[in-house]
């Protein structure tokens, strides 16, 4: 039997679950105190390249139930982040758009998430970042991930009965 030690490196499977767990973590610390978590972050960058979008559109880009997606929403609109306007083509849907100080958090996200991908990277040099960016690009592509959209969102405002193995451990 071999000892799986004496390999030259884990499992590429292993080791991307290992440096994502490690990464989320360090990211939703980052986030503390901008009074951010990631998903509020993501919803943020969402919208400030989608402006105008429909709840129904961010719910199904995100592939996040609609009315669980309403709260979050509600929160991010109480902090005086985010927009609802009414759609002059259809009064039953609620664009969204960043507010001025929704623009301003997402530029202080901005920010963090720069530091943060600089930090992970710090070991690489420009052609390595370039190389591994194209290939766990190439990677999300095959497991039919949507570019810029973390899968977790799915599980987002999921009440407890969603099963420990199903649920990612953050986001």
């Amino acid at each position: 039997m071999s000892d799986p030690s004496s390999a030259k490196h884990s499992s590429v499977a292993f080791l991307l679950a290992q440096i994502g767990a490690s990464a989320a973590r360090d990211f939703a610390k980052a986030l503390i105190p901008l009074n951010f978590s990631p998903p509020d972050a993501g919803i943020l960058r969402l919208l400030g390249r989608s402006p105008g979008i429909s709840q129904q559109e961010l719910a199904k880009r995100l592939d996040m139930h609609a009315s669980r997606l309403v709260a979050v929403i509600d929160e991010l609109e109480k902090r005086g982040l985010v927009a609802r306007e009414t759609n002059p083509a259809d009064r039953r849907v609620y664009s969204l758009r960043l507010t001025q100080a929704g623009n301003e958090a997402l530029a202080a996200i901005g920010r963090v998430a720069r530091a943060h991908n600089e930090s992970i990277c710090t070991g690489l040099d420009h052609n390595e970042r370039e190389q591994l960016g194209t290939l766990l690009e190439k990677l999300a592509a095959q497991q039919a991930l949507a570019p810029g959209i973390h899968p977790g969102y799915k599980y987002l405002g999921k009440d407890a009965q969603v099963s420990a193995e199903r649920q990612p451990p953050e986001l």
